[in-house]
């Protein structure tokens, strides 16, 4: 939101009536039909054998939503050929749970938007709810939270796999660690307790993620902190298998030697660049660290940093080769700075790195605009197929 004085949005006013405010639901898309929020449904058949339901009991479910707290009249029903037990479904809730959905997803909305943890999360839907659904406030627990976003992890898994996307013939492929999920429902999930030693290993993961250069999230995988070249064949195998032959003709990651041997293996024929953009920055970032601005960088300074970035830039073992002579020229007859003297051993390192790769076919690849925005998207979503 703009700063200043933002005009009131007139169209979100709500009517006071008899010391009430009188609120419009939102409306639920349920099979291609809009539905107010909280409305019921009944099933009328069974779906084993197609009887007739018959009422079995009726039973008042309170849901908390951001709205308040929301009484509804439900009704269980039972088949009475096959004894088989039915009961209302509630527009806006799943299943058996006590929170709506929209009140989850404003939770979700205030831990990623604000960047809150899963504990914080849940001070402050108290915080908002209070003397709205309690006297003190009440929001779900982060065990409930995380485990509504395992849920939608496997709608959001199962959407990726459909969607029909159209790309500019480049794929980008990136990975990043992230912390998995819940220590006793792992536990749970594996049948023995935890140490704290174990724990540490176990809780760290890794998401490798495939995306357009529009940003649009094709598939990804959960591995291992360290994955094999094996543990991310299946990923690349799922995508080849998804877009016509000949239609992928070039794919950028990183020098992640797990991505290039696999790509190798499912894509022998496509060309693959290696991402160079971090390397600039660490560059930049030995620079940085020493001067406050660009202004008081050195000449003899300047030129070694435009001399390693060109060594890094080079698509040429030759190039590549011809660059770091002049760096090592001048690190001999030039007076430096510490800054260029650890940049320069930087560029040593990266150098042979650089030149393998330069060996096999692959080209740097400079705009890392795409990786970006992918992994602050919401880390918890990657972590369905584990449970």
């Amino acid at each position: 939101m703009g700063k200043g004085n933002i005009a009131i949005d007139k169209s979100m006013i709500k009517t006071v009536v008899d010391g009430k405010i009188i609120i419009p639901l939102p409306k639920v898309l349920v099979e291609n039909r809009y539905y107010p929020m909280f409305s019921i449904f009944s099933p009328t058949q069974c779906n084993s054998c197609g009887s007739k339901l018959h009422v079995n009991s009726h039973h008042t479910r309170f849901i908390l939503s951001s709205h308040g707290t929301i009484p509804l009249n439900v009704t269980y029903w039972l088949c009475p050929t096959c004894k088989k037990h039915y009961h209302d479904q509630v527009i806006g809730v799943q299943g058996s749970a006590n929170y709506s959905s929209e009140y989850y997803d404003t939770q979700m909305n205030v831990r990623y938007d604000g960047r809150c943890s899963l504990h914080n999360s849940r001070l402050i839907g108290e915080t908002y709810t209070e003397g709205l659904t309690a006297f003190c406030g009440r929001a779900p627990c982060p065990t409930s939270l995380w485990l509504y976003e395992q849920k939608q992890a496997k709608l959001s898994k199962q959407e990726l796999l459909t969607q029909e996307v159209s790309f500019e013939e480049t794929l980008y492929v990136d990975g990043n660690w992230i912390k998995n999920g819940w220590k006793k429902k792992l536990e749970e999930f594996i049948g023995t307790k935890l140490t704290k030693k174990e724990w540490k290993k176990m809780r760290y993961k890794s998401v490798y993620v495939v995306a357009t250069k529009e940003k649009v999230i094709l598939d990804f995988e959960v591995t291992e902190r360290l994955p094999t070249i094996e543990a991310l064949i299946p990923l690349f195998i799922r995508i080849k298998n998804r877009f016509p032959e000949g239609k992928i003709k070039k794919i950028v990651s990183d020098e992640d030697k797990a991505i290039i041997g696999a790509v190798k293996r499912v894509f022998p024929e496509v060309a693959h660049s290696f991402c160079v953009f971090h390397q600039l920055k660490n560059v930049s970032k030995r620079y940085y660290e020493e001067f406050s601005s660009i202004e008081e960088i050195p000449d003899n300074d300047k030129i070694t940093y435009n001399e390693i970035s060109q060594l890094i830039l080079s698509d040429t073992v030759i190039s590549a080769v011809a660059h770091i002579q002049k760096i090592r020229e001048f690190n001999s007859d030039l007076e430096l700075s510490e800054a260029s003297h650890k940049a320069i051993s930087y560029a040593e390192e990266i150098f042979s790195k650089n030149v393998s790769f330069l060996k096999k076919g692959f080209t740097p690849e400079t705009d890392n605009s795409h990786f970006d925005p992918i992994f602050p998207i919401r880390p918890n979503f990657f972590f369905i197929q584990f449970l």
